[in-house]
């Protein structure tokens, strides 16, 4: 059978409000009320200018007063059991119009579950909705906005139609897209990494656009992880400076020890490590699968590069911009291997993939896929 995002729905759930815009000063806020009453328990807050709620139609826009304040605003019955309170913005107004619901019998709820309710939506669609508040970056939400707007719905119902070689190539592509998908909430970890006053600190700074790790000709100066959130190229990420790797016998105290220790856990959970070296430092040794090689201070030697390593220097800017290219290329390859991946329909949560993969790795025989 086809793979969806579907999931067991709850049954009839009380009367639940929630706020559905973020809380603090606005010109405008929004309450969401839920549950089979939900029209009616409003209209006894509720002086409506006309039909009280329970007698209007759906998507109906009333105006009226909130009894207990005496505030002038709008209500907007979508159904019966789901209503929208239009109030002030601030965090008064809202508040006094929770406190009745709460009065009249209505329990707290989340704005997950208004998005749980939302019709003409998919099951893919409220799962991106729900996650969209937490993308990492302009980038992720646009992806997740897509998948809000249907696109994975649309695509998983799109397959139940084609024939079974087409479908399962449109699947293999969704999986292909899915590891990005999946970090769509997370930023990218990239740790600077190298030997100490390899002008790390230096470059982290460079790259991020403001004074984030303390700088000194002295070795030694980065005992502990400094991070600092960054977006290039409308991607959240994560960088990293931690302490410089020397020889364990110049170890001397234990903050230096420690300082070392949580360098090497970080560069173990970064998705990519930027190995720094000076300009001058000679043919650098391969790099790993997850590392780029970085030549710092290019400014203070004007050495040509090595072979796969990008000059840089914090002083003139040079190579930074390359170097943002570089890191994002290694981070997000999908789009530079295939533009248009990322722009369709893209699975972003385990569940998701799951299905996807058990749909084709064990098709129905009494299926087309």
């Amino acid at each position: 059978m086809i793979p969806s995002c579907s999931r067991e729905r709850p049954g009839v759930q009380p009367v639940r409000v929630m706020l559905l815009t973020p809380p603090g000063h606005g010109a405008l806020a929004v309450v969401g009320v839920v549950g089979e009453a939900a029209a009616a328990v409003v209209d006894t807050l509720f002086a409506s200018r006309g039909l009280p709620l329970a007698r209007r139609v759906d998507g109906a826009i009333a105006f009226g007063r909130w009894r207990p304040t005496g505030e002038e605003l709008v209500v907007v019955r979508l159904a019966a059991s789901r209503v929208e309170i239009h109030c002030h913005g601030g965090l008064a107004a809202s508040a006094a119009v929770i406190e009745g619901l709460h009065a009249a019998g209505a329990s707290h709820g989340s704005w997950q579950e208004w998005l749980d309710g939302t019709p003409d939506a998919g099951p893919c669609s409220h799962e991106a909705l729900a996650l969209l508040p937490a993308a990492a970056g302009p980038r992720p939400a646009m992806i997740l906005s897509r998948q809000a707007a249907g696109l994975l719905d649309a695509e998983l119902s799109r397959l139940a139609l084609v024939p079974r070689p087409e479908a399962v190539q449109a699947a293999t592509r969704l999986l292909a897209a899915a590891r990005v998908g999946l970090r769509l909430t997370r930023p990218w970890r990239v740790v600077l990494a190298g030997s100490v006053n390899a002008g790390k600190s230096s470059l982290m700074n460079a790259l991020a656009g403001h004074a984030r790790s303390i700088v000194s000709p002295l070795p030694g100066t980065t005992r502990d992880v400094v991070v600092a959130s960054v977006v290039f190229d409308g991607w959240g990420v994560e960088l990293v400076d931690v302490a410089g790797a020397r020889e364990a016998t110049s170890v001397t105290t234990a903050s230096e020890r420690e300082g070392i220790s949580r360098a090497a856990a970080a560069r173990e959970a970064a998705d990519l490590v930027l190995r720094v070296e000076p300009a001058d430092g000679g043919e650098p040794a391969t790099a790993a699968v997850n590392e780029l090689v970085v030549r710092s201070k290019s400014d203070l030697t004007g050495a040509v590069p090595a072979a796969g390593a990008i000059a840089t220097s914090a002083v003139t800017g040079a190579g930074i911009g390359d170097l943002i290219a570089a890191i994002v290329a290694r981070l997000v390859p999908e789009e530079h291997a295939d533009p248009t991946l990322l722009a369709g329909a893209v699975p972003v949560t385990p569940r998701q993939v799951e299905a996807i993969e058990t749909w084709v790795q064990n098709p129905s025989p009494r299926e087309r896929w």
